[in-house]
């Protein structure tokens, strides 16, 4: 009986290599995010009926933006840029390709520094504006290589900026209105993507990253002893609160697994 070899292909940026900081603060590919334990989630029912063999193949690039993503960046690609290789793959292998997932457009944005010492809104729509305008090239030319059968699924962001509620009053204003800078990002993805037809995975609302009214307990002394469950979720899913590791936005084991479960949320509707 020959098995038959299907793929599971991870797009974008250091969440799609499953990215974290190690106890020195340097940051490592792990084998830890979201496309490796959605692979592990979802491997065994596809892989029941037997005759088929499920792989992960992970083309992200950490630091990755769209310009990177289409014209080449700081990972070297034999086909030139990632969303070469991917065109490449996804025609390589037709059929064969049962899911496609991406994440991309948070470097554009946070290279943006709308969010700072004070939080730019216009700067936030203007950046969210060209994310949307790039990431509908990429749409493009992926559906144009996918065969019809391949699942594509896109991802919107949580907001690493929440942990500035930690530092001061403040911080807690600034933590609150990068809530509206990140809702402009994310809106402006769904809506591309939903233009394109591709299904989006809403990890916003996964980390509850808008919910600044239920006040959830936390292990933090006080005043942080009490925190709302949007800044309890950061600190708990990324290591921006992280004493040792932190602040670094990548998501902890925990995280990325939020993450997977809100991908395949996307792939049970």
């Amino acid at each position: 009986n020959d098995v038959e070899i299907h793929y599971y292909l991870a797009l974008g940026d250091s969440l799609a290599v499953g990215v974290q900081p190690n106890g020195a603060g340097a940051v490592l590919t792990t084998n830890a995010g979201y496309p490796d334990q959605l692979f592990s989630s979802i491997r065994p029912a596809f892989e029941a009926g037997g005759g088929r063999d499920l792989q992960l193949t992970k083309l992200g690039c950490p630091g990755e933006t769209l310009d990177d993503m289409i014209n080449g960046g700081s990972c070297v690609y034999i086909a030139g840029s990632q969303l070469d290789a991917a065109v490449d793959f996804l025609q390589d292998n037709g059929n064969k390709v049962h899911l496609v997932t991406i994440d991309i457009g948070g470097n554009d944005f946070r290279n943006q520094d709308c969010v700072d010492t004070a939080v730019d809104l216009t700067c936030a729509n203007n950046a969210a504006t060209q994310v949307a305008i790039d990431l509908a090239t990429v749409l493009t030319a992926l559906q144009d290589a996918a065969d019809p059968a391949t699942t594509i699924v896109g991802v919107n962001y949580y907001n690493p900026f929440l942990s500035s509620w930690l530092d001061d009053a403040a911080g807690q204003t600034l933590a609150t209105e990068s809530a509206g800078a990140l809702a402009i990002l994310n809106d402006f993805l769904d809506t591309t993507y939903g233009t394109a037809g591709v299904p989006v995975a809403d990890v916003a609302t996964a980390y509850a990253s808008d919910d600044f009214t239920t006040m959830v307990a936390t292990s933090l002394p006080s005043p942080n002893d009490m925190l709302p469950l949007s800044v309890s979720n950061i600190c708990d899913y990324t290591y921006m609160c992280d004493p040792d590791r932190g602040p670094d936005l990548h998501p902890t084991d925990i995280g990325y697994e939020v993450i997977a479960g809100a991908i395949e949320a996307e792939l049970t509707q």
